[in-house]
């Protein structure tokens, strides 16, 4: 194989690419990149055997082949090359040389043959408007697990049914739900891991393009698309909780006020939170509400918001982290709490394709 390739271009596509390599693995190969040449393209795959991601850039190809290059150092030694016409060869051995003007890198590497194959999704498949997507994923993805051991509740729950989708997460105290009607074609759940999802937000937020959602139920694997990138992750296994169930009617005790100042009060009364001390308090009143924080060994905050409340008034305790993920995802001027008592959840709803539901904390 042999190239000439932009380096400001194959680095900006690179820099994608190597996301999907693993940080640690017993498979010295999957430190590694794909390199093929044909057709005056050049396809990079990194993969991980649980997430893949493919680019295809054009290039000047003057030999075609198929090479593989530590993906990192790869990547690391074509940013810092002083040159923007590069030169990339294999050599004997499946090594790879990299040429700039007055620079020459030569890095070992494997057989190509030894690379995984990756799977082709051959199955369903609908498009819908990449930046769309991207806002879903943006209002629910933090309310993911963290927790190995919840393994169903470590991705987003795709929910098709064949004139809407639903994206949702949860960790068990809390759930994010976003809708959108969208003709898919066909229903079924299936649930996206947290890094492939991650992947596909970065790659989503900067298109303008349509993305193409592919299923291959026999092979358990997914495939989103756009116009020479692909992402393709394995699903995981399991059965999601049955998130309707939980869902309550719409209350009558309904918090309305300023996003921007409710946001702002809670990251303030967050700076006297301790790892042991984490709730905070609401007082809510008729026409405002006082957010407070005592915590025995640091301090105490107080602050007083305007705002409008329909209900009895009452006294309630938050994670402060879990209303501030979802207040600075919401671009609406005021936001409304339904709050349902002490030991019920509150729920935040965006006309009828948002909610989110977070359980209050006992108050020490």
């Amino acid at each position: 194989m042999k190239i000439r390739v932009d380096r400001a271009e194959i680095t900006q596509h690179l820099q994608d690419v190597i996301a999907a390599i693993p940080t640690r693995s017993t498979l010295p190969i999957l430190s590694n990149l794909l390199l093929e040449a044909k057709d005056n393209k050049l396809f990079i795959t990194a993969t991980d055997l649980e997430i893949c991601i493919r680019k295809k850039i054009t290039v000047e190809v003057i030999q075609p082949g198929k090479i593989t290059a530590l993906g990192k150092k790869f990547y690391d030694i074509l940013k810092e090359i002083p040159s923007d016409d590069i030169l990339i060869e294999e050599t004997k051995n499946f090594g790879v040389v990299l040429r700039g003007e007055k620079c020459y890198f030569k890095l070992l590497g494997f057989s190509p043959q030894e690379y995984p194959d990756i799977p082709k999704i051959e199955g369903k498949s609908f498009k819908i408007d990449a930046k769309k997507l991207a806002s879903m994923i943006s209002k629910t993805y933090f309310a993911c697990s963290k927790e190995e051991t919840r393994y169903v509740l470590n991705g987003i729950l795709f929910d098709f049914n064949e004139d809407s989708l639903k994206l949702v997460a949860s960790d068990g105290r809390r759930l994010a739900l976003c809708q959108e009607s969208i003709k898919t074609g066909w229903s079924g759940k299936y649930i996206v891991p947290q890094k492939a999802v991650s992947e596909l937000l970065k790659m989503s937020e900067k298109s303008e393009n349509n993305l193409t959602i592919s299923l291959s139920e026999k092979n358990n694997q997914i495939a989103f698309s756009l116009p020479g990138t692909e992402l393709i992750t394995r699903l995981i296994e399991g059965d999601f909780p049955n998130y309707e169930e939980v869902i309550p009617l719409e209350s009558n005790n309904r918090l309305k006020i300023n996003t921007k100042d409710f946001f702002q009060a809670i990251k303030r009364a967050n700076l006297m939170t301790t790892t042991e001390s984490v709730a905070i308090k609401f007082e809510v009143y008729k026409d405002k509400v006082v957010i407070s924080k005592v915590t025995p060994e640091l301090g105490e905050g107080r602050e007083e918001l305007e705002a409008d409340y329909k209900g009895e008034e009452t006294i309630i305790g938050f994670n402060p982290q879990y209303l501030l993920d979802i207040l600075k995802n919401i671009d609406q001027s005021e936001v409304i709490f339904e709050l349902n008592g002490v030991d019920k959840p509150g729920i935040i709803r965006l006309g009828s394709t948002y909610l989110y539901l977070v359980l209050p904390m006992q108050l020490i």
